[in-house]
């Protein structure tokens, strides 16, 4: 009698993996070739499999969040048998087949930072920098700490190139900032708070395209404005130079702000030519230097493109008014709603 796939991981002995010790009492199902995780209801198996597990697995990669599947990949305009992970995602490459190059990540570093390598100071090439490795490829300089890691953790071929030099971030998984840095195919990132060897890790591309939602990316922007890492901010949005105001002018509004307490409301995404779209109500309660507070509430328009896979969302436009009417919150996200509703 044939087994069916279930059948048979529960028949088969659970394979511990040494590289497992970060599961918390939670382990991975072998099959074969295959590895199906519980965690995220997805397999890694055939070469995805073999390079997951040869260099770094859970440490380096995260789980799986998508099965494989054949997508088109913006940078290259190609379309590769491709898995995500947390952390990235992995393409496979027919063409090099036999080289070290068979499977390679993906450049999402490049593709999450399009707008910044153009008008991010951080993205323009400089000269070398003392205490630092300087790659005249990209005149940029690497962090001694960022290097060390690059070197350990497969360098060119799985991370790229630096493309930006160390700066304080936003991370979009914890809505903290720490020092970062962007390459290629990867955001490297230094977490003081952890113990060693985990000081040192790769930013959760992967999920930053793959599993946000437009209420996340709304999350994400009040976090970088409220940390003061503004370019992240800026660039949040799908055509910064074009939709706002200069960037030193549009941070300087800020300048006597302390934070910005954001609350989203219900919305629905709208697909249509390719594209997706969501209105997001939004109230906004602004802290200023002298301890006052401003209320502001209204629509985000945010978009996507929907026929790329490596897409991440992007806010397009704003509809925001203040408001002085000492209202409740619910009752100005109501209103909210109702206008972003008329928008749809």
């Amino acid at each position: 009698m044939k087994l069916n796939k279930k059948v048979l991981w529960l028949v088969l002995a659970a394979v511990v993996l040494g590289l497992f010790a970060g599961l918390g009492g939670q382990t991975a199902k072998a099959a074969g070739d295959s590895l199906y995780f519980p965690q995220t209801g997805h397999v890694i198996s055939g070469n995805f499999l073999e390079y997951w597990q040869n260099n770094g697995g859970l440490t380096v990669f995260g789980y799986p969040i998508t099965d494989a599947a054949i997508e088109p990949d913006t940078e290259t305009g190609n379309a590769y048998l491709t898995q995500w992970f947390e952390r990235n995602s992995f393409q496979l490459h027919p063409e090099f087949t036999g080289t070290q190059y068979e499977v390679l990540l993906g450049l999402l570093g490049k593709r999450l930072t399009a707008n910044r390598l153009v008008n991010d100071p951080a993205f323009q090439p400089v000269g070398p920098q003392p205490g630092t490795f300087f790659f005249p490829q990209t005149r940029h300089n690497v962090d001694n700490r960022f290097y060390r890691f690059w070197q350990n953790n497969g360098s060119l071929a799985r991370l790229g190139y630096p493309i930006s030099e160390a700066r304080p971030e936003t991370d979009p998984a914890t809505g903290k900032a720490f020092l970062a840095q962007w390459f290629e195919r990867a955001r490297i990132e230094y977490h003081p708070e952890n113990s060693a060897p985990y000081t040192v890790e790769l930013g959760l591309l992967g999920n930053e395209i793959k599993t946000t939602a437009p209420e996340k990316l709304l999350q994400n922007f009040y976090s970088s404005i409220n940390n003061k890492t503004f370019q992240q901010a800026y660039n949040y949005w799908d055509t910064p130079t074009r939709s706002l105001p200069p960037f030193g002018q549009w941070s300087a509004g800020y300048s006597d702000t302390i934070s910005v307490a954001l609350t989203t409301g219900q919305y629905r995404v709208d697909i249509g030519a390719g594209n997706a779209y969501a209105a997001v109500p939004v109230v906004l309660v602004a802290t200023k230097m002298d301890g006052s507070r401003q209320t502001f509430s209204g629509c985000y328009t945010t978009h996507r493109i929907n026929i790329e896979p490596d897409s991440p969302w992007a806010i397009s436009s704003a509809a925001i008014q203040q408001d002085t009417s000492g209202a409740s919150i619910q009752a100005l996200l109501d209103k909210a709603a109702a206008g972003c509703a008329n928008q749809g």
